[in-house]
């Protein structure tokens, strides 16, 4: 009798565990049908690593512009104390966007993912990334855009990634510039070049 209660919980317990895999089987598939179907939620499921990464603590700096608190945005930046010229950068960053009146709504043109430790290099995987650079458009009081790198970095330098099972991040703006100006606080620049190969006679 003992054996038989045995078997029939066994019975029960793998019935469970199948319908439980079908389940998931079948969410994976609608999940895959939808993202086909819907630009949408494409795109809001590729979005959400940005807005809770990098693209936050650029958020508040532009929210803090648009109200004119400059303190705000200065604690936003931060600066290491021994650095005077990325305090003056900061310092005229601020002042410069303020005075153009720029626009609240702004486009994120291009991220570019840095692996901060072992080999630093831009990476494909935004998961083994202690570093992001952001190329932001802004439209001014005018219209006009205005084109400026946000290089936003975790606190904690430098981050190990899938080394320490991938720990959470702590981001931080470090650097803005204007287009055209090098950056200072992380001064790699990644510049992938392609060759055309001529044909031959």
């Amino acid at each position: 009798m003992a054996l038989r209660t045995s078997h029939k919980r066994v019975r029960t317990a793998v019935a469970l565990l199948l319908a439980l895999l079908l389940g998931l089987a079948l969410g994976a598939a609608g999940l895959a049908l939808a993202l086909t179907r819907s630009d949408a939620l494409r795109a809001y499921l590729l979005t959400l690593p940005m807005a809770h990464g990098p693209q936050r603590p650029v958020e508040a700096f532009v929210e803090a512009i648009i109200r004119g608190d400059e303190a705000a945005a200065t604690a936003l930046w931060e600066v290491p104390s021994e650095r005077d010229d990325l305090a003056e950068r900061r310092r005229q960053v601020i002042e410069a966007l303020h005075a153009a009146g720029i626009a609240p709504r702004y486009m994120v043109m291009h991220v570019e993912w840095w692996r901060t430790c072992c080999e630093p290099g831009v990476t494909c995987d935004p998961r083994n990334a202690g570093g992001a650079r952001l190329r932001v458009q802004f439209l001014d009081g005018e219209g006009k855009p205005l084109l400026y790198t946000f290089d936003v970095f975790t606190r904690r330098q430098p981050y190990w990634g899938a080394a320490e099972g991938y720990p959470s991040r702590d981001w931080v703006i470090r650097d803005v510039y204007p287009e055209g100006d090098p950056p200072l606080f992380w001064p790699m620049i990644y510049e992938g070049v392609v060759h055309g190969v001529s044909s031959a006679p």
